[in-house]
């Protein structure tokens, strides 16, 4: 997220200098933002990607993402940015190295790219809202906030871009009422951002101080031992679409108090203490699957799992490894 906003920085930098002219007398400026326009699209996607994979790592495979830029940025250093300042000052007055016709087809591929990208974001958030993580209330703000992320960047673009084609290949008077839309989106957009990031953590989730237990420690270890009990005689996790308050009123336990034991006896949340026990009870059912014969998908719905990819998605998460391979590893 980082690099996407400076790459949207380098652009509005970009803007400014051209038309104040600034590329006249310092040269070295020119091209110097316009690889960058090439980063917006990748960034905001691997933005939604680590948001919504567990355990998200920048792999090195994810650099393709990035080829473009460095592409360009290849072609401008050697074309332009190594010459000398009067061989750079020729270049920016002939436009040799970026004729109209290269600006043209750069500006619809940048276009193009975004738009590819946000449609690819869009999913990835909509996949990961409809799986099984969405009882724990910081996931559901992120889940908000992201979703506003990608499609407010969506929105914002179509307008640009909408003006942008019009203005390359009509006239630039077309264009004036899709920029003032454009314009007016980007600063609001960005504006709520920066509102958000500047007032609370993650966007719209305030920080909240750990408060120490109001129970003394022979109720913490009776509560301990009532919900111990009640999870492995009553089994509620096979339960679909448990939810906290569901578990605290089985166990006569208030919902706040739960989930503060459960955050802090057990370092987890929620979604991930309930997931934990239904992998548990997977992984019996898979053992005894070459019997039952009993597929992946009938042992998620038996654990109390509503979705084949909730299933998988957990599973990895608390024994990295897939319910296949598990079971793969058993024979």
């Amino acid at each position: 997220m980082a690099v996407f906003f400076f790459a949207q920085i380098l652009y509005s930098l970009d803007q400014v200098c051209k038309s104040n002219f600034i590329f006249t007398d310092f040269p070295f400026l020119t091209y110097i933002g316009l690889p960058f326009f090439t980063v917006w699209g990748p960034s905001m996607y691997l933005y939604i990607r680590s948001e919504t994979t567990n355990a998200f790592n920048f792999k090195t495979k994810y650099v393709l993402h990035y080829l473009p830029f460095v592409l360009l940025t290849l072609y401008f250093l050697f074309s332009f940015h190594f010459h000398s300042v009067e061989e750079k000052h020729q270049l920016v007055a002939s436009e040799e190295i970026f004729t109209d016709g290269y600006r043209k087809v750069f500006m619809s591929f940048v276009g193009l790219q975004v738009f590819v990208y946000n449609i690819a974001g869009i999913i990835a958030i909509e996949k990961f809202a409809k799986s099984d993580t969405l009882k724990d209330s910081n996931i559901l703000s992120k889940i908000k906030w992201n979703k506003f992320m990608v499609y407010g960047y969506f929105i914002t673009c179509v307008f640009n871009n909408i003006a942008m084609l019009i203005f390359l290949f009509k006239d630039a008077k077309s264009t004036a009422v899709y920029l003032f839309i454009s314009s007016f989106l980007f600063l609001a957009y960005f504006s709520i951002i920066l509102g958000k990031a500047l007032l609370s953590s993650h966007f719209g989730k305030k920080m909240k101080s750990t408060k120490s237990f109001s129970i003394n420690k022979v109720e913490y270890a009776n509560l301990n031992l009532k919900l111990a009990l009640h999870m492995k005689e009553q089994k509620p996790f096979l339960q679909f679409g448990l939810t906290l308050s569901d578990l605290a009123s089985q166990i006569d336990i208030k919902e706040r108090l739960l989930s503060q034991f459960i955050n802090q006896h057990y370092n987890s949340t929620f979604q991930d203490y309930i997931n934990l026990f239904r992998i548990n009870e997977a992984k019996k059912l898979i053992e005894q699957s070459s019997n039952s014969r009993m597929s992946i998908l009938e042992i998620a719905y038996e654990s109390g799992f509503n979705s084949k990819s909730a299933f998988n998605f957990a599973f990895k998460k608390h024994s990295q490894t897939t319910p296949t391979g598990y079971k793969k590893s058993l024979s």
